[in-house]
């Protein structure tokens, strides 16, 4: 069989390129939160400014051409200048206003009792450690006036208009504060009592009226297929999360499959267009028929900004079917999305929507190119003979295919999921290949199951089907998920990386090579030979050293020695999964619980899902967290001693078991290394006050250290001079979190410290600490510049 063909070099259109410059504005201009009048004074000066450059562009290459009329007059680059400076401007525009209103709406909320305003549910709310959060629109004069979250005890319903007594919090001015602005809320209203409740009325109620049937025929958390059949049919991931199937998905790279995007509305589409073929239509008819039933369903599953999307290109796409034009995707792709990041530029603050967005503008311009990779790399199937044999060729088409829509949407997304989940799922090119029939299979089931929820005996055939399936798809999906390195932790800028991936993409589509299948094979093994040499280095050989890790108020301390690892506290969320991937951790051994406070404890889930782990400690008498279940568990306490490697970690407080309670119960650790060369000893304080560090010292357990972890984030209550004294650290840190609001580290306990000379440093400024072992002390390094 020849080599496959080579396609042709994709035409960009002019609106990507709009689409790009809008959405790119809107995300700086909404994290940033310049005052809205100077940004909308520089979209006027920027559009008087691109408007003059490009009047006298198009009077010289209209003179250029009138002087030479055989060369034509190529206006296509013009366009694309043009439209980039009127999005750019209108997106300015678009943003000015949006934080306008923030501002205007937050400030009424904050002089107005939260009972004066309605609040309409928008979204599945989720559950969380301080109760159930999702999004809700302010309504003012029976309109949508801004978005906030809203926290409550127990989840309110889709779609609900609430009025309600409560509390208002105005975004805060960190990274939380930004991302909420980002995505066009205003602040958190958490519920104390609910005054009334009113569900959705019209069209969207008996939509949404469906779901909540739907949903509790469904029984979503009884098992983990039915949990999948909720978030894949409904777009309700609720039930998901609470299985802790999430951290699964994104193992194998195949959480798209679950969100309701266009995958899901061409298979809702396909499966309409086969009943209405059977109605005599006319064009129109059928078209506005379609476009009403894939509607309906992106209501029914919440409405994500990814489903709107993708509903809004199909009605371009059939809007320009109907006038007689040619379907673009690219086109239509980059059309819709313009016009909602400039209706609504808080959704550019939706990673959805964006992740949405440029898989398929990444799938329209590069899919063919893909595609032609693959085939040259996949060795020539034999001629089909026979059903079988045309079958299994379909089948081989079929995973070609995915495998090459895969492999595009992995590399246009990467900066913008590994920046996000600190992780990079190397399995995901054989998971969606392996996993998207079942999927597809699961869609049309549970869609059957839905449409015959008011006939119980036969929803009860269609869901025993989605549960052969779903069972079926869960335990392939954990086979992949336990293969060694389907996920790795990276850690990634968001800018940088998708500046270097634009890069890369412009050469790319500039070169545009020819491939051939020993280039190609040789290229992935040499990419697979550096990726298996880097991950060997971190996995066992990696220094003996003590990570102050970086993750807010809160502590986490990495310990590696070679293959040996573990993390002493988790940090109080999310940003422990990070700090690992900048650390290049793949595995702990263990994780050690000082005690079971949300600020050391309650990234144990996160971590969980980052890398693997062998086991948890907790001080005696503490039960470990749900989520460390399925792990071996053990108890330490007073005089106990674990080996990382060739360090030990002797516990020296508290004397009798505290159950994980409370501050003055928390695990202090006394370190200590020695290889005959290297020396290195330091006390983990957890949240320890003076009473209980001086105690061990009074005791003889405790002397001078070389690192001092200071205690409870470094309070005033942490040391005294006696103690610092009696220490005398050549290093200290603090671990605490930005604009916290109990002033740590304490401004007394530092000059304590410093006072003897030892070196302060606080994860605030110094981000990661990280202290090896040294010959003549300590050596530390910081990720934010050197020590001071």
């Amino acid at each position: 069989m020849s080599e496959p063909e080579r396609p042709e070099r994709p035409m960009l259109p002019p609106l990507l390129w709009a689409l790009v410059a809008a959405v790119a504005l809107e995300r700086a201009s909404l994290a940033l939160a310049p005052e809205p009048r100077a940004l909308a004074s520089s979209a006027g000066a920027l559009a008087l400014v691109s408007g003059a450059a490009l009047a006298v562009l198009a009077l010289v290459r209209a003179r250029r051409a009138a002087a030479r009329p055989g060369a034509g007059a190529a206006g296509r680059p013009l366009l694309s200048v043009a439209l980039v400076c009127a999005a750019s401007v209108a997106a300015a525009l678009a943003s000015a206003g949006e934080l306008a209103r923030q501002a205007e709406l937050s400030s009424r909320l904050g002089s107005s009792p939260v009972s004066a305003w309605e609040l309409r549910v928008e979204t599945d709310m989720s559950e969380g450690a301080s109760g159930w959060r999702g999004r809700a629109e302010v309504l003012g004069g029976g309109r949508a006036i801004g978005g906030v979250w809203l926290l409550a005890d127990e989840p309110e319903e889709l779609g609900a208009t609430l009025r309600c007594v409560g509390r208002f919090s105005p975004n805060a001015d960190d990274e939380w504060g930004a991302s909420s602005r980002s995505q066009g809320l205003v602040g958190t209203v958490r519920v104390v009592r609910t005054l009334s409740r009113a569900d959705a009325a019209g069209p969207r109620g008996a939509v949404l009226r469906l779901r909540r049937a739907v949903l509790a025929s469904l029984d979503a958390s009884s098992s983990d297929a039915r949990a999948l059949l909720a978030g894949t049919v409904c777009g309700s991931t609720s039930a998901m999360s609470r299985r802790g199937l999430g951290d699964v998905f994104a193992a194998c790279g195949v959480s798209h499959l679950v969100a309701v995007s266009g995958g899901h509305l061409v298979l809702v589409c396909a499966l309409a267009a086969r009943l209405l073929r059977r109605a005599a239509l006319p064009p129109v008819a059928r078209a506005l028929a379609l476009l009403a039933l894939t509607g309906a369903f992106v209501v029914f599953c919440g409405a994500p900004a990814s489903a709107v999307r993708a509903w809004a290109m199909s009605v371009v796409s059939e809007a320009a079917g109907l006038l007689g034009r040619r379907s673009y995707p690219l086109s239509s792709a980059s059309a819709a999305g313009l016009a909602m990041a400039l209706a609504d530029p808080g959704v550019t603050g939706q990673l959805g929507f964006v992740l949405s967005v440029a898989c398929v503008c990444g799938i329209c311009a590069l899919g063919p190119y893909a595609g032609y990779v693959v085939g040259a790399v996949m060795p020539a199937p034999p001629r089909p003979r026979g059903a079988l044999g045309r079958a299994l060729a379909r089948a081989r088409s079929d995973a070609e295919g995915a495998l090459s829509l895969t492999l595009v949407s992995q590399v246009v997304t990467m900066p913008l999921t590994c920046a996000a989940f600190a992780q990079l799922s190397l399995v995901a090119p054989l998971a969606n290949v392996v996993l998207a029939p079942l999927f597809s299979a699961l869609l049309s089931l549970g869609l059957a199951a839905a449409c015959l929820v008011w006939a119980p005996p036969a929803q009860a055939v269609a869901l025993a089907c989605c549960d052969a399936v779903g069972s079926c798809l869960m335990v392939a999906l954990r086979a992949l998920a336990s293969l060694p390195l389907a996920c790795v932790p990276v850690s990634v800028e968001e800018g940088p990386a998708l500046a270097a991936l634009v890069v890369i993409l412009a050469v790319w589509l500039a070169w545009w090579p020819r491939v051939s299948r020993r280039a190609v094979l040789a290229s992935c093994g040499a990419l697979a030979a550096c990726g298996l040499a880097w991950a060997l280095r971190w996995r066992l050989l990696a220094p003996a050293r003590v990570c102050v890790l970086d993750v807010g108020q809160g502590d986490a301390i990495l310990v590696t020695d070679g293959a040996a690892s573990a993390l002493v506290d988790t940090g109080p969320g999310d940003a422990v999964a990070e700090a690992l991937a900048r650390a290049h951790v793949t595995h702990l051994d263990a994780v050690v619980l000082t005690h079971l406070h949300a600020d050391h404890a309650g990234g144990l889930e996160a971590v969980l899902g980052a890398v693997g782990v062998g086991g948890v400690v907790v001080p005696e008498g503490a039960a470990a967290p749900e989520c460390a279940r399925d792990l071996p568990v053990a108890e330490v306490g007073h005089g106990d001693a674990l080996r990382v490697g060739r360090f030990e970690l002797r516990v020296v407080s508290p004397l009798e078991p505290a159950g994980g309670e409370g501050n003055e119960g928390s695990l202090v650790l006394l370190l200590t290394f020695d290889d005959g060369d290297r020396s290195l000893t330091a006390l983990l304080a957890a949240d320890a006050e003076r009473e209980e560090t001086g105690a061990a010292i009074e005791r003889g357990e405790v002397g001078d250290v070389d690192l001092l972890k200071v205690g409870h984030h470094g309070s005033a209550a942490s040391v005294t001079p006696e103690i610092v004294a009696a220490l005398d650290p050549e290093v200290s840190v603090a671990s605490a979190g930005e604009g916290n609001r109990y002033g740590h580290p304490d401004p007394a306990c530092v000059a304590a410290l410093e006072g003897v000379g030892s070196t302060f440093l606080c994860t605030i400024e110094a981000g990661d600490v990280t202290v090896e072992p040294g010959a003549e002390g300590p050596r530390v390094s910081c990720r934010r510049g050197p020590p001071r």
